[in-house]
């Protein structure tokens, strides 16, 4: 089975983002395992997305992204059918208050089996928690893109998103172990 792992590259003026570090690491301890890095640009990285699953059509989709200020692990269970950017993208774009999608639902629920990667990881003891606020920046744009598009097209794949603190608040080898515990117990199911 196909496994597709994006990440974004670095935004907010910071050189780095802890989730490409992350994938990189990913990356080289799972060789197999597809990757996209993809920028934090609302026009460009949706589209990449979806030329991706359409290129690739992987049996589960693993998007990563960073969140400042969280100290944990966030798996997100809801994509949001909603833009309202607190701070603009690398191309300056900065939607408030519009939908992601037009004729979409308010909301779509992640497909991975994320309750049972909480307490898995949680049993190894990694600080995650089940979180339904991926904010409304890109992060969740791009749950919201990938979800509708599998759904539209009837492509059978688990997909959700998975929130990293930044680098200097959780070391990139713990990010990277606790994403090795995600593939392993994505296999077994």
């Amino acid at each position: 089975m196909k496994i597709l792992v994006t990440a974004f590259g670095p935004f907010g003026g910071r050189s780095g983002n802890a989730s490409s570090l992350a994938l990189r690491e990913l990356k080289i301890a799972f060789p197999e395992i597809h990757t996209r890095i993809l920028p934090v640009d609302s026009v460009v990285a949706p589209v990449r997305l979806k030329q991706a699953l359409r290129q690739l059509r992987p049996g589960i989709l693993i998007m990563l992204g960073e969140a400042a200020g969280s100290k944990v692990i966030r798996l997100e269970t809801t994509a949001w059918n909603e833009l309202d950017f607190t701070i603009p993208d690398i191309a300056g774009r900065q939607p408030l208050a519009r939908p992601v999608l037009s004729k979409s639902p308010a909301a779509l629920n992640a497909t991975l089996p994320l309750e049972e990667i909480h307490a898995s990881l949680v049993s190894l003891g990694h600080q995650a928690v089940l979180s339904d606020d991926a904010d409304r920046y890109l992060c969740n744009q791009l749950s919201f893109v990938a979800l509708d598009y599998l759904q539209r097209h009837a492509i059978p794949c688990a997909a959700g998103f998975i929130h990293l603190p930044l680098a200097e608040d959780y070391p990139t080898d713990r990010a990277t172990a606790v994403l090795g515990h995600v593939i392993h117990a994505l296999r077994q199911s």
